[in-house]
């Protein structure tokens, strides 16, 4: 038996991994809307300031005994709204801002758990991610969390494109921008929380941005890049995860390789390709 059949046959055998799979199908959709919106406004490195900071709500968590998910939650949001406060004020400055809430909330989340009684915690699945643990609960969350996603962006599709590429115009315009702009950065810290449960902290940044990049080489507009990362996204979830599987590695780790390998190939293959057409 090769290790595709093994792969599948485990899928069909092992309950756990049909939670893996849908997990995959949950992430992959907050994967793509999510990324595609950091990478639009370029604020990529918010992303990894609003997961960091989640760290220190794990840590909290963990120190006076309540869920570790609504610890990093009620954290990453706080964050959101204070790094959507210093984009609409700060705008230049607001990598400067994620990169300092970063370090303090790891410092905030390392703190609580070395005090912490708790000899029994799994920092990996923190780090690293879990996909295989994911438990139904968190699977009823991501699965609320999408569709309240998908029908906010269906329905103010228009506001969060003009936001995204000229807020100073929209502003101009009337829009509510600093409403929009809150909103936007609660879907995103809560995107990336549930994005940390397949990636973890270390990776998360990563997984959201990388799909989203290769899409943006192929589409000229913002939804057909949310749908092409999502696809991505889906595929290299999968195929991390078969990697994962197969040679018993951590899928966060397998999955942002996927990723990180299909970005080089895809530029040589532009490479060779602008090289031949310019002979």
């Amino acid at each position: 038996m090769n290790a595709v059949e093994s792969f599948f046959d485990a899928i069909i055998q092992n309950p756990f991994l049909h939670n893996a799979l849908f997990a995959i199908l949950l992430i992959g959709i907050t994967s793509g809307i999510i990324g595609s919106l950091l990478v639009s406004n370029r604020i990529v490195f918010v992303g990894g300031g609003v997961a960091h900071c989640a760290y220190g709500g794990i840590g909290i968590a963990i120190f006076f005994g309540f869920s570790v998910l609504l610890g990093s939650s009620i954290s990453a949001i706080l964050v959101a709204f204070l790094l959507a406060f210093v984009k609409k004020n700060f705008e230049s400055h607001i990598d400067t801002f994620s990169a300092i809430l970063w370090a303090f909330g790891m410092s905030i989340g390392v703190v609580f758990i070395n005090i912490s009684s708790n000899s029994n915690i799994d920092m990996e699945s923190y780090l690293f991610g879990s996909l295989i643990s994911v438990d139904m609960q968190s699977l009823v969350f991501m699965s609320i969390f999408d569709i309240m996603l998908i029908i906010f962006i269906c329905v103010y599709y228009r506001e969060v494109l003009n936001i995204s590429y000229d807020y100073e115009f929209c502003k101009l315009k009337g829009i509510n921008t600093n409403l929009f702009m809150n909103i936007i950065f609660v879907f995103i810290a809560i995107g990336v929380i549930f994005s940390m449960q397949v990636s973890g902290l270390i990776l998360v940044l990563a997984m959201l941005s990388i799909p989203a990049y290769i899409a943006n080489i192929f589409t000229k507009t913002l939804k057909a890049q949310m749908v092409v990362a999502g696809l991505f996204s889906f595929m290299f979830m999968i195929v991390g995860l078969f990697l994962a599987f197969t040679y018993n590695i951590l899928p966060g780790a397998a999955i942002t390789f996927v990723g990180t390998i299909c970005i080089i190939v895809i530029h040589m293959f532009r490479f060779i390709i602008n090289t031949i057409r310019n002979i």
